[in-house]
């Protein structure tokens, strides 16, 4: 009696811990993650020159990708990786915060974070394009893409300017 007693009780606060923890666990998280920034130029800066040198590796890719020197496949590839960078980016500045005076041209850089990466899809759509057929006509394709890069651009200047 004392053995079946010691197992009905076991059982018992097993599922209290289990129902416990699962209760814990699907609670929803209400609070936001949200980075001190101490420099918010630095930290800008910072960003800046990460997303530049995937700039620059994404456009020798691009064109090595059109000259036939790499093929769509690997092209999109990179590209994939490198609009995930890009979101981790956009990421990092929805979770800075920065000093008010600093925050115009925080949102300004972010618009064109997301200017790049609509720039990068469309780059994956002319990869695509050329992978079904490697002598389709991707020219509207093409100036739309640099139209995005222009606005990416656009935004960059933006975010200078707005600097204190």
């Amino acid at each position: 009696m004392k053995q079946k007693r010691g197992i009905i009780i076991t059982g018992i606060i097993l599922a209290a811990i289990t129902a416990g923890s699962f209760t814990i666990w699907m609670m929803p998280q209400t609070t936001q993650t949200k980075f001190v920034v101490t420099d918010a130029a630095e930290n800008l800066d910072g960003i800046i020159e990460q997303q530049k040198t995937i700039s620059d590796t994404m456009s020798e890719e691009y064109s090595r990708m059109l000259e036939g020197q790499i093929t769509p496949d690997n092209y999109i590839g990179i590209a994939q990786i490198s609009s995930s960078q890009v979101n981790s980016f956009i990421i990092s500045i929805v979770q800075s915060d920065v000093p008010e005076q600093w925050q115009e041209s925080y949102s300004a850089y972010m618009d064109s974070l997301r200017a790049y990466n609509s720039y990068l899809q469309e780059t994956i759509i002319i990869a695509n394009k050329l992978k079904e057929n490697s002598a389709a006509d991707i020219t509207e394709d093409k100036a739309k893409a640099e139209s995005i890069l222009g606005d990416a651009s656009a935004s960059i200047d933006a975010s200078y300017k707005t600097r204190p």
